[in-house]
């Protein structure tokens, strides 16, 4: 008859009760995901979010973006009007027909819309 040694805790594949298998990197219990077993990378979704990483960003540099000035038809703005006078932050727009003797307070114009105001003795003021 022949007789086996048993196996030390050490060569065991799983230390139940004592802890978990190191697998290198020094007491760390390995890297990245080891001993996770089967749940493996599924936490790393949600990990990644809370600590603020991995959202979608890519490497390298991306240029600013040119904001375009927000805009206003005349059309529109004719709406706002309260004592032959309206001021807005907006770039004011041609589309539309102006009140006649309007004041207009605005950051820019477009030609067609100073063209427009001027036609029926407004003013256009830039900002």
């Amino acid at each position: 008859m022949i007789r086996k040694r048993k196996k030390g805790p050490k060569q065991k594949g799983l230390m139940k009760h004592i802890g978990a298998k190191r697998r290198g990197a020094g007491n760390r219990g390995g890297r990245g995901f080891a001993g996770r077993g089967k749940k493996g990378k599924k936490s790393k979704k949600t990990r990644y979010i809370v600590l603020g990483q991995g959202l979608g960003k890519t490497k390298g540099f991306v240029k600013p973006r040119v904001r375009k000035p927000k805009s206003i038809n005349l059309s529109d703005l004719m709406k706002l009007v309260k004592n032959g006078e309206v001021k807005t932050d907006y770039k004011v727009l041609g589309s539309g027909t102006p009140l006649p003797g309007i004041k207009v307070i605005a950051k820019s114009f477009s030609n067609k819309a100073k063209v427009k105001i001027e036609k029926v003795k407004g003013q256009a003021v830039v900002e």
